[in-house]
């Protein structure tokens, strides 16, 4: 491994520099083998299935520490772990996936991955054992948590497994699982998320409520996702420093029998498996207040235990900086640890993160993009400047709300053309010359309006081109500043929109809009609200149209069919379309590649066709790599630009993998 190397021969040259010059000073650095990373959002939770854990800091920290059956690329593809086990569809009527473990799948304490695992991780995800439905808040969580904690509630329902109504069949090292029906999403729809032996354990020993061991609380909270997040500043703690977080181990206690540790480990597993396996309520309802709350930054920081985790890495440390990770001594999959150890920092401001790697604290920093920051890395001596695109900034149109677009409030005529003329007004090649290029000079026109997918452009299937361009009917959001058309509806229309205009990106982006639309007649006001992000879906009828950044999702073709489909658990737009609504759910049950290649190019043509969103471009990203030689400090190889809009960062961490 490169760590092992590294040190090697650091220790080798020490020797030989005593021996020839001992009057040498010693180096500046002394982190050969240990590598920080500096980014702006906080690490949240471990828990995949809550909205901490979706956030963008957890799933960095997620993919440098767990690993499963499969993996999500930013391109929307899935890569298997043959190293953990395999997903393979057996039957297609009734639609039936099976998930072998393999045995090299353990868990960080050693303990392997059962089949109890994913069966506690159905019951949380497939809502068929809930009890209630939570109301859910505008931040995506529960509004009345504490009303939850005497019903059998995980209020975590996962779209690609609400069609598994039976219990998974359990079989050795295998778990069968039976839809109602076909599900594109069918890859990525379970896998190993929290260990059921120490929820199990949590949950169900009463010995294990005790002030030195204690249960999770469930105190994370998720941060607002627009804009840019206020930092501290470079003195916030020592680049490569000691965190102040409680110590973590995932070793048994010293003199502990391995033999009764295993058995532990099993028995609470076992607990877990025939909790669900018999539907017993008693025991469900524990099992969920525990799973619910488990895998936060705040419990992980104080119970050792609860960092658990199967990828190459585990958590050591997680404080206040961030987070230190260390080589998992359990791991047997097929990408080892490279380093000693990996920080990840969260303290810094964007320039005090660029001003870490300039000064050997940081050694790959990804700080909000933004002019002076950009210009500030270009100045940074042995790194290298890596910018590139992140998340599909849209025009999405409000058509409900009784707004400017709402048929109701006019006419179906009206409404469309009024559309028509807004969407026809928008310079898109203007708004990457002005709101992305000084950011990142390779910006070109974004044509993904299911970036929830793919960030990048989807693939095409047999005769359907999943890019091609707008009909010559519908509106193309192709028009200049210097000639803009004039269309029926234009005269006299008064369009609120929403943006946060906090992100520069966005703030330019709605000027040239403005601009560009009353050069047509068209006056463009900013929405008035009080939060952005929370208007965006709560107060249809404060806005017309709105920028919206929007990111990939873990469940990419659920995530789509919930936005776009008539009546959508996401669709903040009130867009209907029954031919639409077609084309969604037959993509909605594609579950090869070439069926779901010309489904995601039906619904993308669609939806371009309808003028219901115009894609503008991806907002710009950036990456800083120190990336020449110091004594003393490693050097990053192979480091690629982090975009955090994706939903699965596994394959951006290889570059500290073996």
């Amino acid at each position: 491994m490169r760590g092992r190397t590294v040190r090697g021969a650091a220790a080798a040259g020490a020797v030989l520099l005593a021996l020839v010059a001992c009057t040498s000073t010693e180096p500046e650095h002394d982190r050969a083998d240990d590598v920080v990373v500096a980014v702006g959002s906080p690490f949240l939770s471990l828990n995949a299935g809550t909205a901490a854990g979706l956030a963008p800091g957890s799933t960095l920290v997620r993919g440098l520490v767990q690993s499963g059956f499969t993996s999500l690329e930013e391109d929307g593809s899935v890569v298997a772990d043959p190293s953990f086990g395999t997903v393979e569809v057996v039957d297609d009527e009734p639609f039936t996936v099976r998930y072998t473990i393999a045995e090299t799948a353990r868990w960080s304490d050693g303990v392997p991955v059962t089949p109890a695992d994913l069966l506690l991780e159905w019951a949380a995800r497939s809502g068929q054992l809930d009890e209630v439905v939570p109301e859910i808040g505008a931040d995506g969580l529960p509004v009345d948590p504490a009303a939850l904690d005497d019903v059998v509630a995980f209020a975590a329902t996962s779209p690609a497994l609400v069609h598994a109504t039976a219990v998974p069949r359990v079989d050795g090292a295998t778990v069968t699982v039976v839809h109602d029906r076909r599900v594109a999403d069918w890859q990525v729809a379970l896998d190993v998320n929290l260990p059921a032996h120490v929820v199990g354990r949590l949950a169900l020993d009463p010995a294990a409520q005790t002030t030195d061991d204690p249960a999770p609380t469930g105190a994370g909270t998720v941060p607002p996702t627009d804009g840019p997040t206020p930092g501290a500043t470079a003195t916030g703690a020592a680049p490569g420093g000691t965190a102040t977080g409680a110590p973590a181990t995932t070793e048994p206690a010293p003199g502990a029998d391995p033999t009764a540790v295993a058995a532990d480990a099993a028995r609470w597993a076992g607990a877990v498996q025939t909790a669900v396996e018999e539907q017993d309520r008693d025991a469900l309802v524990d099992v969920a207040r525990v799973w619910r709350a488990a895998g936060t930054a705040g419990d992980v920081a104080t119970d050792p235990v609860l960092t658990t985790t199967t990828g190459p890495y585990v958590l050591a440390q997680v404080d206040d900086d961030g987070v230190l990770a260390v080589p998992n001594d359990a791991y047997a999959g097929a990408a080892p640890a490279a380093y000693a150890s990996v920080r990840v920092r969260t303290d810094l401001d964007p320039l005090a993160q660029v001003d870490a790697v300039s000064e050997g604290g940081v050694d790959v920093a990804a700080p909000l993009s933004t002019g002076d920051v950009l210009a500030a890395a270009a100045q940074v001596e042995g790194a290298t400047v890596l910018t590139g695109g992140d998340a599909v900034l849209q025009l999405v149109l409000q058509e409900g709300g009784g707004g400017v677009f709402d048929a109701a409030a006019s006419s179906a005529g009206q409404a469309t053309a009024a559309r028509a003329a807004f969407v026809a007004t928008v310079p898109r090649e203007e708004v990457v010359t002005r709101a992305a290029e000084p950011l990142w000079g390779d910006a070109t026109v974004s044509d993904e309006v299911l970036a929830e997918v793919a960030l990048g452009p989807l693939p095409s299937g047999e005769g359907t081109a999943a890019t091609a361009a707008p009909t010559a009917a519908a509106p193309t959001g192709t028009a200049t500043a210097t000639q803009a058309p004039t269309a029926p509806g234009a005269d006299g229309l008064v369009v609120r929109l929403l943006a946060n205009t906090d992100d520069p990106v966005r703030a330019e982006a709605l000027e040239v809009v403005t601009s560009a639309a009353a050069d047509a007649g068209i006056e463009v006001v900013v929405a008035e609200v009080e939060d952005p992000a929370a208007a965006l879906r709560t107060e249809p009828e404060a806005w017309d149209a709105a920028l919206v950044p929007v990111a990939q999702e873990a469940l990419g073709v659920s995530a789509a069919v919930a936005r776009w489909r008539t009546d959508g658990a996401t669709n903040v737009t009130g867009h209907a379309d029954d031919a639409l609504d077609e084309a969604v759910d037959a993509l909605d049950r594609a579950v090869d590649a070439d069926a779901r290649a010309d489904a995601l190019g039906a619904v993308a043509e669609g939806l371009r066709a309808s003028g219901a969103v115009l894609p503008l471009v991806r907002t710009p990203a950036l990456t800083l790599v120190r990336d020449s030689p110091v004594a003393g400090l490693p050097t990053p190889a192979g480091v690629p630009l982090l975009p955090p809009a994706r939903a699965d960062l596994t394959s951006w961490w290889g570059w500290v993998r073996g």
